[in-house]
């Protein structure tokens, strides 16, 4: 969360994941959003496992219909290189580099602030931030916050986005707050997590 704050993201701002939910750091990344009050949408990268064009196309529509300020992807998994699809769709980041300490632009998605992959190196995605750069050891969450600005449970939290019959995003749904998520379960991980409950995270490898 103070990761984020510190770039001059703002509660209401928009993350776009397109991270599998047993990802660790998909869970980090609701934890995250819901204590700075940004409002997270997910995407699911298992579409581009079938039909690369058709993830490339449902990105796209992704960004522009939530008007994402940050996007988050894999690197590479499940024999998918995620970073050149996205390069393919934003191509602005092949030519771009962070290291210029100039600000991101991309016509094409203008509300885009932030390409980020959750990989462990910047060598050939100089266009892309690390994942692991973002999270931040700290404690000054409220002093990042602004003025007056509390995250309560009727706060804004997760996002929805409506489906064609072949995985494409053609618009936004209803956004649920951070007690609408916790009650409903929609987050399994998170929900036992707060509640002090035994879960077990599906994914290869992968055991709580």
């Amino acid at each position: 969360a103070i990761g984020f704050l510190e770039t001059g993201l703002q509660p209401g701002d928009v993350i776009l994941s397109w991270l599998p939910p047993h990802f660790s750091e998909s869970m980090v990344l609701q934890f995250a959003c819901s204590k700075s009050g940004l409002i997270l949408y997910n995407l699911d990268p298992m579409l581009a496992t079938k039909d690369p064009e058709a993830a490339k196309e449902a990105l796209s529509k992704a960004l522009t219909v939530t008007k994402a300020n940050v996007l988050i992807t894999q690197e590479a998994g499940s024999d998918v290189n995620y970073v050149r699809l996205v390069k393919s769709v934003i191509p602005e980041i092949r030519i771009f580099d962070f290291a210029e300490g100039k600000p991101f632009v991309t016509p094409r998605y203008p509300h885009l602030r932030f390409p980020i992959h959750t990989g462990f190196d910047q060598e050939g995605k100089w266009g892309m931030l690390l994942f692991k750069h973002f999270v931040i050891p700290s404690d000054n969450l409220k002093d990042l916050l602004p003025a007056g600005f509390t995250v309560t449970g009727s706060t804004p939290l997760l996002g929805e986005l409506v489906l064609d019959a072949r995985g494409i995003p053609t618009g936004t749904g209803k956004i649920r707050t951070n007690q609408e998520v916790l009650q409903s379960g929609v987050w399994d991980t998170y929900s036992k997590i707060l509640k002090r409950e035994y879960h077990e995270v599906a994914g290869v490898g992968v055991v709580w």
